[in-house]
């Protein structure tokens, strides 16, 4: 693992706190039932200072608010924690994600005038007024359309992120259009790759009833793991080579209640609800190396102990080697893993 002198950049997840519902996202289920492994947790702007002292934040090249669960403009300390990165240390990048449905247009104003010159806020705009919402629930197309819009206006750089679903794929042409007319200095289109067990994702409300169901776009090819690799996934993973991004990024990832891991990916896995009814050798083996790969890290915590120096303890430094390439995490094989076995082209899927 790379040393502390060489960390170049931070996620941060500084609250797990989101007032969205998307279906597909661990802290809830199917957009219906909340999370009950997710405990709110808020970093204020002393909890910021403590972490990312001024010896971290001068030698970054950039940092994001982003997070595995929350959205960051939920966080009441965000603009301070700005306000102050940029009062210290101008030349390092922020860049904030966030589906842009929260906050007033003054905050808006104000977020503009704190953030150092070389930054961007992705704002998540899944489709137009009509289909936006069948994803990010819980949001309102117009709101964030309004804030964006105040965003830029005020000097802001923002960038349109676009998760293509069979449901808004028609509407992507409109979208590019409406962003550059807005002011948007980037458009950018991504494909979910959370369809795992099935290519098709029922969605519930508050009352456990099923609303609608969310599709893969249809032109794009899937990375879809079923039923015959899932009970290969050993095979699997023993066969893929894995490389680390955060490694080669110079990147780790601090989750909100201060715990440090080399992705938002590896930090996740404690707090993904496993329904009873398909627990999966696979995800249980995923959380069985978890603790284990804990145990031999020791304190990762932020608020204990200082980023550098669990950087630079020995555990830190050597425990990948055995976890990357003997006994193999599943999640880095998963994520970062070279292996044709988990790609399956979409035509072979059965609908």
């Amino acid at each position: 693992m790379f040393n502390f002198s060489n960390l170049k950049q931070i996620h941060l997840e500084i609250t797990n706190n989101c007032q969205a519902s998307c279906p597909m996202c661990n802290r809830n289920i199917n957009g219906g039932i909340d999370n009950p492994l997710i405990k709110i947790k808020n970093w204020t702007i002393d909890d910021f200072k403590k972490v990312i002292t001024l010896e971290v934040l001068q030698q970054l090249s950039s940092y994001y608010f982003c997070g595995n669960f929350g959205d960051p403009i939920l966080n009441n300390d965000l603009i301070k924690m700005c306000e102050y990165s940029n009062n210290h240390s101008p030349n390092t990048g922020i860049v904030i994600h966030t589906n842009g449905s929260a906050r007033s247009v003054d905050w808006w104003k104000t977020l503009a005038n704190v953030l150092p010159k070389n930054h961007r806020v992705v704002f998540a705009l899944d489709g137009l007024f009509d289909t936006h919402q069948l994803y990010r629930i819980g949001t309102k197309f117009e709101t964030v359309l309004e804030n964006a819009k105040t965003f830029i206006e005020a000097g802001g750089i923002a960038e349109w992120v676009f998760i293509k679903f069979k449901h808004n794929e028609h509407q992507v042409d409109e979208a590019r259009l409406l962003s550059q007319q807005l002011g948007f200095k980037y458009f950018t289109l991504k494909n979910s790759s959370r369809f795992i067990l099935e290519p098709k994702i029922n969605v519930m409300n508050k009352q456990k009833k099923i609303t609608h169901f969310i599709e893969p776009a249809s032109d794009v090819p899937l990375k879809f793991i079923d039923k015959k690799i899932i009970d290969n996934y050993q095979q699997i993973v023993d066969k893929s080579i894995i490389s680390c991004k955060s490694k080669n990024d110079k990147e780790v990832y601090i989750d909100a209640y201060g715990d440090l891991f080399p992705c938002c990916w590896l930090a996740s896995v404690p707090y993904s609800y496993i329904n009873p009814d398909e627990a999966l050798a696979v995800r249980q083996k995923m959380r069985e190396q978890h603790d284990e790969l804990v145990k031999k890290l020791g304190s990762v915590n932020t608020f204990e102990r200082s980023i550098k120096e669990i950087i630079e303890s020995h555990a830190y430094q050597t425990v990948w080697d055995d976890f990357w390439s003997i006994n193999k995490l599943v999640t880095c094989a998963r994520t970062c893993g070279t292996n044709t076995d988990f790609i399956k082209p979409r035509d072979q899927i059965v609908q």
